[in-house]
């Protein structure tokens, strides 16, 4: 989404120079680096996956030997970190329409409500975009409103193109998933959804749901054998986000915060896949917004302060999961209060202990681009993906995919909330996948996809 009048124009003008421009966002911290050094993807790499997409007519098809791939990737690489800025301006819109923190009028209920077919904006939203402005000058200590007007004054967008942008992409991609519904291949279905975004700005934005159908997901292959308890030992969690202003709830009355790196180490070692205080969990980001949280976490981890997440209440199905989350890294503690204007949201927060947050390690990596090498027995057991390479074509998602099997053990299992490509890397094996509805109709809910590697 974009945040201005003449917004495409701006941005499309400075995307390249500004591609690492989130790194003002937050105070920039280094993110561990471990043991592991990222690098590209070489050409011997993706031999494979090439070979596979030959015949599909895409621009890497022609590419025979390293120079043109070490070009191309190269390249690649810059585009897609340039569609960082395009997912901050998508967060700004997604506060415009719900944000709490700077603003008491009513929340709109989604972007459809924000204006007219004729694509023009709505008085309510016109007033939110307004209000917004209005609170920019006095929002030092508000950090969300720092990152809006720092993003602003630095690319100099004005203001209300980026919401009328972005309604016109929703309604674009409920079009593409209603024509994908109506066809009678399933195949198409899942296409349609598994690259809805391959042309969106890369959104940072996250929730603890989908980690719900996640540990759903690895319960079931546990139960069914695929996977082994004990045998978990280090995670990488791919874009693992950051609490902004979620598109689907949207709140912003308390301090930005990730979640899935806690979750994904909870839900191990609830299903004594492995301990909490053994298992290994690192992060990895193009978003440097990001990476940088991910270090000061850790940083405080390790001088003895706790992490603490609010956490809004659940849909229906999950409120099970809602209501137990952290109970094994931490305790609860009293949340923030709810502001007036946001309606029926109940919170419970949760301090989690120094020694997890310790835990944590962060990479700023490109899974489509790069990669990292790692010691025989020293590659990740379990890699999530959710929410991130719907941003991608299939080709580049078969690209991330061989990368991700690069980086694991034999044995370890992969897991991503949406259809994947068929063709891919002969190293991972797809087991099959699994649907977890977060209502009781099954409308509203999530497909995870498990392979694991050979």
């Amino acid at each position: 989404m974009r945040v201005a009048c003449n917004f495409l124009s701006v941005v499309k003008a400075r995307r390249a120079e500004l591609a690492c421009l989130s790194l003002f966002l937050f105070l920039c911290t280094d993110t561990s680096t471990g043991e592991q050094v990222v690098r590209f993807l070489r050409f011997d790499d993706v031999a494979e996956t090439l070979e596979l997409f030959a015949d599909a007519g895409l621009s890497a098809a022609d590419i025979k030997d390293s120079t043109a791939w070490n070009d191309w990737v190269r390249t690649r690489d810059a585009e897609v970190r340039a569609r960082v800025d395009q997912g901050v301006e998508d967060s700004i819109s997604n506060l415009i329409l719900y944000g709490a923190s700077y603003t008491n009028l009513p929340r709109l209920e989604g972007v459809e409500s924000a204006a007219s077919e004729t694509g023009e904006l709505t008085a309510s939203a016109r007033a939110r975009v307004h209000a917004l402005v209005a609170a920019l000058p006095n929002g030092a200590r508000n950090e969300r409103l720092r990152f809006v007007n720092e993003f602003l004054a630095r690319k100099g967008i004005p203001r209300e193109e980026n919401l009328r942008q972005l309604i016109a992409e929703q309604r674009a991609y409920q079009q593409k998933l209603k024509t994908s519904e109506e066809a009678s291949d399933p195949a198409a279905k899942l296409l349609a959804r598994g690259t809805l975004f391959q042309d969106r700005g890369l959104s940072a934005d996250t929730s603890l749901l989908p980690n719900y159908a996640l540990e759903d997901t690895l319960k079931t292959i546990l139960k069914k054998g695929a996977i082994q308890p004990g045998t978990i030992h280090r995670v990488l969690v791919i874009g693992p986000g950051l609490d902004f202003t979620d598109k689907r709830d949207g709140y912003d009355f308390y301090p930005v915060q990730t979640i899935q790196p806690f979750a994904m180490l909870e839900a191990v070692a609830r299903l004594g896949l492995g301990k909490a205080e053994e298992i290994s969990v690192v992060t990895a980001d193009l978003n440097a917004a990001v990476n940088a949280h991910v270090a000061r976490l850790a940083e405080h981890g390790r001088a003895g302060q706790a992490y603490t997440v609010q956490l809004p209440r659940l849909v229906s199905e999950a409120v099970a999961y809602w209501q137990k989350f952290g109970e094994m890294l931490g305790a609860p503690v009293k949340p923030l209060p709810v502001p007036a204007s946001v309606l029926d949201v109940t919170m419970r927060a949760v301090a989690i202990r120094p020694r997890y947050a310790a835990q944590m390690h962060g990479f700023d990596m490109n899974v489509v681009t790069q990669t990292m090498d790692v010691p025989e027995r020293q590659g990740f057991d379990l890699v999530v993906a959710t929410n991130v390479l719907v941003y991608y074509d299939l080709f580049q998602q078969a690209l991330a995919m061989g990368s991700i099997a690069h980086m694991m053990n034999h044995g370890g299992i992969f897991l991503a909330n949406h259809a994947l490509p068929a063709q891919h890397v002969q190293t991972l094996e797809f087991l099959g996948r699994r649907t977890v509805a977060y209502t009781p109709s099954g409308a509203y809910g999530d497909d995870v996809v498990v392979y694991r590697r050979r």
